[in-house]
C-alpha cells in the first residue's frame, strides 16, 4: 500500500467509479491537508437488473451506460472500481516478521486454511499494517482480501466494452474509510464505518486502517424488494417512492405509500442497528478497544431521519460522512453523502 500523496501533489488522473444497482457515480479527487477533496463528481441512474448483490448481471448493457456517462462528462478513462459483494472476505493474519518479498508466499500458506474458497478460483490482495505485539511476541499484521474470480470477470468485460482501462479494483469499504477518515479524531480509538448502499458494508478502523469488516443485507436493495413486493410494483417505482421519503412539507398528512415507506425504513433501521451493534461488540471481544462512534454514507444515509434512527438502534454515535467539494460546482448536483465511495476510489491510497 502506497503512502498518500503530499498535499497539493497529484498523480495522473484516475476516475473513481462506484457501480450500484441503481446508479453509477464517477469522481475525480485529490488529497489536501489529510482530507480527500472531490474535484468533479457525476452520477447516472441505471435501469433495474444490470447489477445484483454487487455483481454485474448484464455486462453489455452496463458498458452502454458507462460509455454514456464518460462521453457526457469526459472523465479520464483510467478507472478504479469498487467491489462490494457477499463473495468477498477479509481476514487479519499475523505472520512472523518478514521481508516484503517473503510475505506473499507466507500468506498463501495461511490462506489455504483461512480463506473459505478455492484459491485457484480466487483473487487475493493484501495490505501490511505493521508490527504488533501479541502473546507470541512481535508479529507482522497483514490484512488479506479475497474474492471469487468469476465475480470480477463480468465487471472487467463491461469496462473493456466501454473503452475504459481498469487501474485497479478496490474493496469498496476501504475507499469509504480513506474518503471519510480525514475528519475523524485518530485519538478516539476504533471507529465504525458503514456504506449504506445496495448491501451494507461495515468496517471498523483505527487510525484510518481497516481491522475488521462484515456485510449486512439490510441495504437499499432489500428495502426496494420489500416495497416492490408489498405494493406489487416494479423496483424502479419503489425507488421513486423511497427517494421521495420525507419530501412532504411538515404538518401535511402522509398517504398510504409514504406511510408504508416510513414503516419499511424504520424496520430496516432496527435490523441494521442490531448488525452495527453486533459488529462493534464482536470487535471489542476479538481485538480490544470499545467502539462508540461511527461514520456512515451512501443512499440510505440521505433519507430523512434514517441515520438518527440507526444511531438509536445501534447505541453508537453516528454522523453522516461527506467529502469536501473542491469548488461550488464540484459535486455536479450529487449529494455529498453519495460521493464518498467514488472519491475514495479516485485517490486510491490509504491514509496513514
Amino acid at each position: 500500500v502506497r503512502r498518500p500523496a503530499r498535499s497539493g501533489r497529484r498523480a495522473a488522473t484516475v476516475t473513481g467509479l462506484e457501480i450500484s444497482a441503481t446508479q453509477i457515480v464517477a469522481a475525480e479527487a485529490r488529497v489536501q491537508d489529510g482530507r480527500i477533496v472531490a474535484e468533479r463528481v457525476a452520477a447516472r441512474p441505471l435501469s433495474p437488473g444490470l447489477m445484483r448483490d454487487g455483481l454485474v448481471v448484464e455486462p453489455v448493457q452496463l458498458a452502454t451506460e458507462l460509455r454514456g456517462l464518460f462521453a457526457e462528462h469526459r472523465f479520464s478513462k483510467r478507472v478504479r472500481v469498487g467491489l462490494a459483494t457477499p463473495r468477498t472476505v477479509l481476514r487479519v493474519i499475523d505472520l512472523p516478521p518478514l521481508e516484503e518479498r517473503d510475505i506473499h508466499a507466507a500468506l498463501m500458506m495461511q490462506a489455504q486454511e483461512r480463506i473459505p474458497m478455492p484459491l485457484d478460483r480466487a483473487v487475493l490482495d493484501h495490505q501490511t499494517v505493521g508490527l504488533v505485539e501479541t502473546s507470541e511476541g512481535h508479529r507482522l499484521r497483514v490484512i488479506v482480501v479475497a474474492t471469487e474470480r468469476e465475480g470480477i470477470e463480468p465487471l472487467l468485460e463491461s469496462l473493456r466494452r466501454a473503452g475504459l482501462r481498469a487501474e485497479g479494483i478496490d474493496l469498496s469499504i476501504f475507499a469509504v474509510i480513506r474518503a471519510l477518515s480525514g475528519g475523524v479524531d485518530a485519538e478516539r480509538g476504533p471507529v465504525l464505518y458503514a456504506q449504506l448502499g445496495d448491501l451494507v458494508n461495515i468496517a471498523i478502523a483505527e487510525g484510518g486502517v481497516c481491522r475488521f469488516t462484515r456485510q449486512a443485507p439490510q441495504g437499499l436493495a432489500m428495502v426496494l424488494e420489500r416495497l416492490a413486493e408489498s405494493r406489487a410494483i416494479p423496483v424502479d417505482e419503489a425507488l421513486k417512492l423511497v427517494q421521495g421519503a420525507g419530501s412532504r412539507p411538515p404538518g401535511e398528512a402522509w398517504d398510504d405509500d409514504e406511510r408504508e415507506v416510513a414503516e419499511l425504513l424504520a424496520r430496516a433501521a432496527a435490523e441494521l442497528g442490531s448488525e452495527l451493534r453486533a459488529a462493534a461488540e464482536f470487535y471489542s471481544l476479538q481485538f480490544g478497544g470499545t467502539v462508540t462512534s461511527g461514520v456512515v454514507a451512501g443512499p440510505l444515509a440521505t433519507l430523512p431521519g434514517f441515520v438518527i434512527a440507526l444511531g438509536a438502534e445501534s447505541g453508537l454515535k453516528l454522523v453522516c460522512g461527506e467529502v469536501t467539494p473542491g469548488g461550488p460546482d464540484a459535486l455536479g448536483g450529487v449529494d455529498s453523502r453519495l460521493a464518498a465511495l467514488a472519491s475514495g476510489l479516485a485517490v486510491g491510497e490509504l491514509p496513514r
